[in-house]
């Protein structure tokens, strides 16, 4: 029985150790309060590695497009509210997505090799699917 308590000791610390030493080598933390704080930014900069000159360069392209997305989402609105012809509405829809997927790519060429594509994978094809109802999102599959 002494050998067996033991033996649960040794298991436990090894456990705990291996824990340990993944938390804190991998980008989880970083992730997790990104996701907490609902910090879209921060998460960006943790998942795709992104370095400080990196960040402000995209940062800056992000902030200069929500002037542009603002009036797009706008447009999209006030067409609907006055019960726009379809065809007007899916124009502006258009210019809506092209101007976003634009900018992503600006994005993503920011990105180190090989992040930038990862990124495009991952919000390209909710930007096909995009239903003009909101932001689009990461989490939410089209």
């Amino acid at each position: 029985m002494k050998n067996f308590w033991l033996t649960v000791a040794a298991v436990l610390a090894a456990c705990g150790v291996a824990f340990g030493t993944f938390y804190l080598l991998n980008d989880a933390p970083e992730l997790h309060r990104a996701a907490r704080e609902n910090d879209a930014m921060a998460w960006l900069r943790a998942e795709f590695h992104l370095n400080d000159a990196q960040f402000a360069a995209i940062k800056k392209l992000h902030d200069d497009y929500g002037l542009v997305c603002g009036e797009h989402c706008a447009a999209i609105m006030d067409a609907r509210a006055r019960k726009a012809p379809a065809v007007e509405v899916a124009a502006l829809e258009k210019v809506c997505v092209d101007a976003m997927t634009a900018h992503f790519r600006r994005v993503a060429a920011e990105m180190p090799a090989g992040e930038g594509e990862r990124y495009l994978a991952t919000v390209l094809p909710r930007v096909s699917g995009y239903t003009h109802a909101g932001a689009p999102n990461v989490r939410v599959t089209p």
